[in-house]
């Protein structure tokens, strides 16, 4: 028996409780592509899709219903298809079937753009950039007045020096902006280091050198016709915050960073026009605060994840506020946030496993989502549920101030990933891991070499979709970050790169036709090779080659960055080969993945989505 079957058999099998209901009835992504039903994937092509692990026995819980709808899938408008569902889930009901009844259809990956026949126009507005952190090409730790960050302490002492010198970009940005013209790019994303502009965190202790440092890399960059994208917070925090009473873990932290913004505003923002307050709270505050890294000090599993990321909403919605009430009538600038999302699909079509699967998507994007645009001003109620008395509270006056505090989304992608249910081994008790409940099979699908991601560019358009339909919202969303990762053997022939953006752009651009999502732009993580935080420099992510061998760092454009040049300039995105070296089978990165007939309830809920 497989390690996945062992799974299915031996995870506890939960009734369909208040956590596992979904509404999906405004859900049109859901019902009103194409058939109800697409035809079903062989097992073999499950498999390869990462619906099951590769070589895993067929589940032998099939959702009988499935075949039932799929007999009717192209007689049925979408209208007619809610009809029939709600018919079949009645007469379930009444044969006292409880999984079969629980049958909707989840949004899953649909086929990837990659028809080679056509190139795919770029849209009149859409942007393309290039993104970066302070930490990580920097440098220039500890000259001119900067303070300590909890970054400098946790890498610093690192055999590689951590971001100690990096890309030293503090000295060399001229370089960095050079690389940016040669690209075309329209934008470029950075963070400003807290530490560098407010030492210790106070107001009182203003910096003037890290405000000379910025507003000298913004105007230069304004002077090369390049918009900057600016991030308050990207994983570094002053030091003397941590130590003074634990950084995000306290509550403290929403007062200095209201401080902290108002500064930056105040200082570049007649200049700035977009902004995005936290980057990846979900990956920072789980990994970070909730298991001691990235200069995290304070750890009690299972409550320092739900502090941080509570303490993180509440000080992104008051830079949202400072920055409405005090500066927008002059600026006219836009705030929002960037979220880290890898998209899960459930790993059989086992009730329990969709259901993690649609659990993950909640703690890693509702989680902060749901408070700004779930029209409550509170957290998930699955996470209420699961979680109960350690996910904090919001105060009345703090609900009202959360809800609507986002002028766009930012979406952080890289890849996706399965899901089955499931506890995994050595979680805490309690711990975020145990909450959560959900097993990320390894992929045996994937040859690639270590450090590198998974090939799922359906990820994108998946992520983009579920935020689209939980929310129903009219906001832009900008890809803050995305991005292929590789060892650095393919030197600056980063073929396997170029068809990564290739796949991964033609999948953004279908979904601005085909379902008219709103999306400003693509920013590329990264434009530089950089230190990539416990990775270290092995693992490369620029467009740009930097040799940290060579005494003035040299910069040396990749393919990729001239593969983007000549996308900018022709407006168009080609389809590019994937290298048969690095290569998954076919059907990983170019099969269709789409609808799946999944088991959960119809619910009678508000307008604003489900209630997982």
């Amino acid at each position: 028996m497989t390690a996945v079957r062992q799974l299915i058999h031996s995870s506890r099998r939960r009734g369909p409780g208040r956590e596992a209901l979904q509404d999906f009835s405004n859900n049109t992504s859901a019902w009103s592509r194409s058939p109800l039903l697409p035809p079903e994937p062989t097992y073999e092509e499950q498999g390869s899709i990462g619906l099951c692990p590769a070589g895993a026995e067929r589940p032998e819980r099939l959702e009988a219903p499935v075949e039932q709808l799929r007999a009717k899938r192209n007689t049925y408008s979408r209208e007619a298809g809610r009809v029939l569902a709600l018919a079949v889930l009645a007469v379930l009901a009444l044969l006292a079937a409880p999984a079969a009844s629980f049958l909707l259809l989840r949004a899953a990956p649909a086929a990837t753009r990659q028809d080679p026949a056509d190139d795919m126009p770029l849209p009149e507005d859409f942007f393309i950039g290039a993104g970066s952190s302070s930490y990580q090409i920097e440098g220039a730790w500890n000259l001119n007045g900067k303070g300590v960050s909890t970054c400098d302490r946790a890498y610093g002492n690192r055999s590689d020096g951590g971001g100690n010198v990096a890309c030293d970009s503090y000295h060399r940005y001229k370089d960095d902006i050079e690389m940016l013209k040669l690209m075309g790019a329209s934008h470029f994303r950075f963070s400003i280091a807290w530490a560098r502009l407010l030492p210790t965190g106070e107001a009182n202790n203003v910096n003037p050198d890290g405000v000379r440092y910025y507003n000298e890399l913004i105007d230069s960059l304004l002077a090369a016709g390049i918009e900057p994208v600016v991030t308050l917070w990207h994983v570094d925090l002053p030091a003397t915050l941590e130590d003074a009473f634990g950084g995000f873990n306290d509550e403290k932290i929403v007062r200095y960073f209201e401080v902290y913004a108002r500064t930056a505003f105040q200082h570049f923002g007649d200049r700035v026009k977009l902004w995005t307050t936290v980057n990846e709270p979900h990956m920072f505050c789980v990994y970070g605060a909730g298991k001691g890294r990235m200069g995290a000090t304070r750890i009690k599993p299972g409550y320092s994840e739900y502090l941080c990321g509570h303490h993180m909403l509440l000080a992104h919605a008051k830079a949202y506020q400072v920055y409405r009430q005090e500066f927008y009538d002059t600026q006219r600038g836009r705030v929002g946030l960037s979220l880290d999302n890898y998209f899960t699909q459930p790993c059989s079509r086992v009730y329990d496993d969709v259901e993690a699967a649609e659990r993950h998507q909640v703690f890693e994007v509702g989680w902060f989502l749901d408070p700004i645009l779930g029209g409550r001003g509170d957290y998930p109620p699955v996470m209420r549920e699961r979680v109960g008395d350690r996910l904090p509270p919001f105060t009345a006056e703090q609900s009202a101030m959360l809800q609507g505090s986002l002028d766009f989304i930012g979406i952080n992608s890289y890849y996706g990933w399965s899901a089955c249910d499931g506890v995994p081994s050595g979680a805490k008790d309690p711990s975020y891991e145990r909450d959560l409940a959900v097993i990320v099979p390894e992929d045996k699908d994937q040859n690639l070499p270590p450090g590198t991601f998974t090939w799922s560019p359906w990820s994108i358009r998946s992520t983009l979709l579920w935020v689209r339909d939980r929310y129903k919202h009219s906001l832009p969303v900008l890809i803050t970050e995305n991005g292929f990762a590789s060892d650095g053997s393919d030197g600056l022939r980063d073929t396997g790169r170029i068809a990564y953006f290739s796949a991964w752009l033609r999948e953004i651009l279908g979904v601005i036709r085909d379902d008219k999502v709103d999306v400003m732009g693509l920013l590329v993580w990264s434009l530089l090779d950089s230190y990539e935080w416990g990775i270290g420099y092995g693992t490369k992510m620029g467009i740009v080659h930097v040799d940290f061998d060579s005494a003035n760092l040299t910069r040396t454009p990749k393919d990729s960055l001239y593969w983007f040049k000549s996308v900018i300039a022709s407006r168009s995105v080609p389809y590019a080969e994937r290298p048969s070296a690095s290569a998954a089978p076919p059907a990983t990165s170019a099969s269709p993945a789409a609808l799946l007939a999944l088991a959960l309830a119809y619910a009678t809920v508000s307008n604003k989505g489900g209630i997982l």
